[in-house]
Parts: C-alpha cells; structure tokens; sequence
C-alpha cells in the first residue's frame, strides 16, 4: 500500500486504496498461476509482506509502527485476498521491521496470521538481503547464524540471499 511519497518504490504498487490493490492482486494471481487444478502456470508471490512503504533509503533498517488498526484495514487486505481468495503459493516478506519484528522473521506476521490465521500453506521468500539485514541493519540479533535461525524458526523458507548458508553452525550453536 503505497502511503509514503518518500518511499522509492511506489510505483511498483496498486496504489494507496486496500480494497483496490487486493482485487488487483487477485486478478494478477489468478491470470499468472492459471486456473488448471493440477498444475500452476507459474508461482505468484505477493510481496512487499507487509506494510513497507517508508522512505526508501532507510528500508533495510526502517520500523514501520503501524496500530493493529491500521494493519488490519490497511496494509493486510490485499494480502488477505492475494492468499485466501488468490491462493497465491508464496509470499515475499519486506525488507523493514514492523512494530519491532524483522518482516522475514516476525512470528506475527509469518506464523500467526499467515500461516495460521488465513491458512497459508505455501511458502514464504525473504526479499534480497533481507535476512543479512536482520543482524546487520536493524541489529535485532548480533550475527548470521541467528538471524537464519530467527528467520527460519518464525517461517521463512526460502532466503533471497546468503545468510541461509549459516544455518548449519547456527544448528551448531544451538540457535
């Protein structure tokens, strides 16, 4: 949802409008994975998961505080249509925090309402860098082994990136 003029990539969106931007992604999705039961055209992934939109320079190191309202009417619906009604198979999270939480990493948003609130059974990508950025920008964890694991444990599959291949001595250290 595009909110911050200040965010760079605005432009890759929908727009500002949830209602709008979900029944656009529905579409999207429908028109790329194809409608044949057995087999997907391709894998469409929804990103950035969720509310990124902050200023641009700062997006590997941005925490976008947001109120459960204004995530729950604002940054989650298109979501929430591009997974229930969309059945996208992937979602890719963002490079920011929200509320604290790394997005690639966040126990709330991947596992609580993804997968377990809307019933996701797909897989989720990290965005490119974004789990480096866990230890490195936003210093929620002091090294690469616990950002994979942090990642890892809250939901990630899939790391756009470098930092996975720390995942065994992150098993190693016992993270």
């Amino acid at each position: 949802i595009f909110r911050d003029p200040r965010w760079g990539r605005g432009h890759e969106t929908y727009g500002e409008d949830p209602y709008l931007t979900g029944e656009m992604g529905l579409q999207f999705i429908k028109g790329l994975q194809g409608d044949d039961p057995k087999h997907l055209k391709l894998v469409a992934t929804p990103k950035h998961y969720a509310a990124h939109s902050g200023p641009e320079k700062d997006r590997h190191r941005f925490d976008a505080v947001v109120s459960k309202k204004d995530l729950e009417e604002t940054y989650l619906p298109a979501f929430r249509k591009c997974v229930i009604e969309g059945k996208a198979e992937s979602v890719m999270g963002a490079y920011n925090r929200l509320n604290g939480e790394a997005c690639c990493a966040s126990k709330t948003l991947l596992e609580d309402i993804l997968r377990k609130k809307w019933g996701f059974k797909g897989y989720v990508v990290s965005d490119c860098g974004a789990i480096t950025d866990i230890f490195k920008d936003h210093k929620i964890v002091a090294t690469a082994e616990e950002a994979a694991a942090l990642s890892v444990k809250n939901g990630c599959d899939l790391n756009c990136g470098d930092t996975y291949h720390s995942l065994r001595d992150a098993v190693k250290q016992g993270h």
